[in-house]
């Protein structure tokens, strides 16, 4: 490590700034940090920093680098970890003009007790330093690193995301509109049933502001949710009609063909931790 080495969080006092500060400082680097608030500008933490870590809603991205953008300089190291890649990495291209660039994605929050076996998506936009001292860093940690483009990491995340929480603040908000106490379902859900309300409690902690911009922002988001209305509004007629028995095997039948390839890849993919019934 040089000896000068510093690594400059933008958006240092969110969350995700103060869970990667605690990362970065543990493995010996010195950790500078800009906010709202803080005596140090982005201008001032730029000019004092080799890596440059860009952590701030993706409705202020844009403009903080612009903002920073005249500062950078060759030797520097810019990274994001925005929850959307596809427009970030346009932006970044757009104004940055000097220094290294890698785009990121970490698949958790801030709330992960360490990253041991955690998944963090990226994309190597310039230069190959800031992409192996990135890569070094993480794996030190036990991090799992998946290069995908932009364009599809978002697609995919429309899924992993965007469905995903669309479906989980749905069931939320049908167990608060069915009127049976939470406790009494509780007591008698399955083990997995159990799980899914264990991840629903996540919410409790979590902010509005990203839950609404991941919904909102992702622009293959709408059609995932028409295609979940559209299997809703489908199943629940068919269910009703004359030919019940035949459609729900139907609809039964695919997803045991989605479940039986699902258990061969995550088997494949993560032996040590799927476990077999």
């Amino acid at each position: 490590m040089e000896s000068d080495f510093t690594v400059g969080i933008i958006g240092g006092k969110g969350k995700m700034g103060q869970f990667f500060k605690k990362i970065f400082e543990k493995q010996g680097y010195s950790v500078l940090i800009s906010d709202i608030g803080t005596e140090l500008t982005n201008q001032e933490l730029v000019e004092k920093s080799k890596v440059i870590f860009i952590s701030v809603p993706i409705s202020a991205f844009e403009s903080v680098i612009k903002e920073i953008s005249g500062y950078i300089k060759d030797e520097h190291w810019i990274i994001d970890i925005c929850s959307l890649k596809n427009e970030p990495v346009k932006i970044m291209k757009r104004y940055l003009e000097k220094g290294e660039v890698l785009a990121t994605h970490p698949l958790f929050g801030p709330f992960e007790k360490n990253l041991k076996n955690k998944t963090i998506a990226f994309w190597p936009i310039k230069g190959e330093n800031v992409l192996n001292w990135f890569v070094k860093t993480m794996s030190k940690e036990g991090v799992r690193l998946v290069k995908v483009p932009p364009k599809k990491h978002d697609k995919i995340m429309a899924i992993v995301q965007v469905l995903n929480h669309f479906w989980l603040i749905l069931l939320g908000n049908i167990l608060k509109d069915s009127g049976i106490p939470l406790e009494e379902i509780i007591v008698l859900s399955t083990p997995a049933f159990l799980h899914q309300l264990e991840i629903l409690t996540r919410f409790s902690k979590q902010s509005l502001d990203v839950y609404e911009k991941i919904q909102l922002q992702n622009p293959w988001g709408k059609n995932l949710r028409k295609i979940f209305y559209h299997n809703c509004k489908e199943f629940l007629k068919s269910l009703d009609s004359r030919n019940a028995k035949k459609i729900f095997e139907k609809y039964f039948q695919n997803c045991q063909e989605v479940a039986k390839e699902l258990e061969v890849l995550l088997h494949k993919l993560f032996p040590n931790e799927v476990k077999k019934d």
